[in-house]
């Protein structure tokens, strides 16, 4: 019997004990307007506990509260120069990648802290023997060095924790698995001199490329896919462990590895992030490790369903990979939607032949949009799925819609309103053009076309509002925005269900709209994807609206000085299980990945002076992935 085949049966015989840390001041209130920028929801540990505890997959009993981390705790790693710099929002700032103010960067501090507490608190409970493992709901800063922080990591919560360990006497090996998308820069810097403390790392982005006397980084190109990540994986980390026997193992589960992320450029699924965790997993425990795991990052709708499936293997339950994950957001729609009938939106009822041919000069159809919303029942959809509440937050009221369908291929809708207590004019705040278009899928031109709900214009905006310090307009932006794009989206996707459409497209007109939406859509040409991917790729150091201005201004540049401008094309949400098993082909993929890659080794890159532009990821250094 092989090692690997020996650990799976030793871990079907022996149950594990695992408890869970978690605070609510693990999601800094404050800040969670800018969460669906870097694709995370506001609440998503909240909803994600709710559910395990719902569905019964752990106890309420199971989590712990994760105390508030002392700064004796953290000046085992971080200089008292460095903390006192800290206290300061303009640095915080620099570390999250916008302009905070005073209660935003005391909020985002105290969040940090609550999660390297936590990080503490579990890495005790599994060395003095409490449990099998510790799971810590956050954590997993591993960009912040001992005198920098960056990539919203100000205080790397692992290394304290190792230092708090060693501190109480602990002086056996440890491992850092690190599987985030991005490399752990702090980490490697901070046990770059140690032997005791053996750092691995599996990604597709480069921070540090120093030398440490104990570590092993693989870099994979954009597109990654399962079976290669997989394979590079199983390859090493078993070997690579048995070299250094670690008696605890700290495991960074970063779901950012996932298609569509937001920071991350691999391709995996729900299917390969859970094969990975269970092979980290049981590693440990054939090792005879303890084992610590922390979240890292995970900026994908899909992140929440990888954590909600590894934990449910950790408490030994069925883990059910085929469902669908929808995020909270969808899972309201969807449910809202089943209240609404055909009635409430104004559908026109079925017209029979003999109807038609008996009283044909006095039958009059109303006007609907798409064939489903009447005028009516368009504010009646807004009313219910809450869209109209949150812009009555902004202070709007007196809602008027217009609506143009005459043109099948330009259906009109308009929205405005006017601000509480004011005689001013009614404000255009929503203006969408819709339309239903036939596709053909490019890799597979002999089958029947999808059919989409095009958005051929999009305009969502507070005309009255000012951009507020740190959040810069986008190119293309004259006014900000009312924070419902999300929830227009969500009620397009449920429009085509009842329509059954196979899904939502549009052409995005600039590189942030591609970007942000890419937690959702992929290009129907896996060529153009691949572009999105090298180009995403790039501008990982930047924040988005520097990124977009780059791409805007043509600074991009080949090694030839080759311009790569901006092209837009067919951006699809798929909707329908064909469409989405269109995306999750290995050929889509492999192609996609085919031309990032050729991008790549033409050396793309930005060109120009970039004095100008603020780095998100501030060290990063960029580099093109092997082959």
């Amino acid at each position: 019997m092989g090692f690997l085949n020996r650990l799976s049966a030793i871990y079907r015989k022996r149950k594990r004990k695992v408890r869970f840390w978690y605070h609510p001041e693990y999601e800094p209130r404050h800040l969670a307007p800018v969460f669906p920028m870097i694709g995370l929801m506001p609440d998503r540990i909240d909803f994600l506990l709710g559910k395990l505890i719902q569905n019964r997959v752990i106890r309420g009993t199971a989590v712990r509260p994760s105390p508030m981390a002392s700064f004796d705790d953290l000046k085992a790693v971080h200089s008292s120069a460095y903390l006192e710099s800290v206290t300061h929002p303009e640095n915080v700032s620099r570390i999250v990648g916008m302009e905070l103010e005073l209660r935003e960067a005391d909020e985002f501090l105290r969040s940090q802290r609550r999660a390297v507490g936590g990080t503490i608190s579990a890495a005790e409970a599994v060395v003095n023997g409490d449990v099998d493992i510790g799971v810590n709901l956050g954590g997993g800063f591993h960009h912040a060095e001992e005198e920098r922080g960056s990539g919203f990591c100000v205080f790397n919560d692992v290394a304290i924790a190792i230092r708090h360990l060693r501190a109480k006497g602990f002086k056996e090996n440890i491992a850092i698995v690190d599987l985030d998308f991005h490399q752990g820069n702090g980490n490697l810097a901070i046990f770059a001199h140690d032997p005791t403390v053996y750092t691995y790392s599996v990604h597709g982005a480069v921070w540090d490329d120093r030398e440490a006397v104990s570590d092993l980084g693989i870099l994979l190109p954009p597109a990654t896919d399962d079976y290669v990540y997989l394979r590079r994986l199983g390859e090493t980390l078993l070997p690579e462990l048995q070299k250094h026997w670690p008696k605890l193992i700290f495991y960074i589960a970063g779901n950012d590895v996932l298609a569509g992320d937001r920071l991350g450029t691999f391709a995996l699924t729900p299917t390969g992030v859970l094969r990975r965790d269970k092979r980290v997993t049981r590693i440990a425990d054939a090792l005879d490790s303890g084992l610590v795991v922390v979240m890292g990052g995970g900026y994908s709708p899909t992140a929440l369903q990888c954590t909600e499936n590894f934990v449910t293997f950790l408490q030994g339950k069925e883990v059910r990979i085929g469902q669908e994950f929808e995020t909270d957001l969808r899972a309201k729609f969807t449910e809202i939607s089943r209240t609404i009938t055909s009635e409430d939106l104004g559908e026109a009822p079925l017209i029979s032949e003999a109807d038609l041919i008996s009283d044909l000069g006095r039958l009059s159809r109303p006007q609907l949009l798409l064939d489903l919303y009447s005028l009516n029942g368009i504010e009646f959809a807004f009313e219910r799925y809450g869209i109209l509440a949150k812009i009555r937050d902004h202070g709007f009221s007196h809602f008027h819609f217009e609506m143009d369908t005459a043109d099948p291929d330009k259906q009109l809708l308009r929205l405005y309103a006017r601000k509480k207590l004011t005689g001013e004019k009614p404000l255009l705040l929503l203006e969408v053009v819709v339309r239903k278009v036939n596709r053909q899928l490019p890799l597979d031109p002999s089958s029947a076309p999808v059919t989409l709900l095009d958005v051929n214009w999009l305009l969502i905006q507070d005309p009255l509002a000012e951009f507020v310090m740190g959040r810069r307009p986008l190119p293309g932006q004259e006014h900000p925005g009312l924070g419902i794009a999300e929830d227009i989206q969500e009620m397009l996707v449920q429009l085509c269900r009842r329509a059954n459409l196979d899904g939502v497209s549009g052409v995005p007109s600039h590189f942030h709209n591609a970007s942000v939406a890419s937690r959702w859509f992929h290009y129907l040409d896996p060529k153009v994807e691949g572009c999105l991917l090298a180009l995403r790729q790039t501008l990982i150091p930047y924040l988005l609206p520097d990124a977009s201005q780059l791409v805007e201004t043509g600074r991009l540049r080949l090694k030839n000085e080759t311009a790569v401008p901006w092209e837009p094309n067919i951006h699809v949400l798929p909707v329908s299980p064909r469409l989405k098993a269109y995306f999750e082909k290995g050929d889509y993929w492999a192609l996609a990945q085919r031309e990032c890659q050729r991008l790549l080794d033409a050396g793309l890159h930005v060109t120009g002076d970039i004095t100008d532009i603020k780095g998100f990821f501030s060290g990063f250094q960029n580099r093109n992935p092997v082959k």
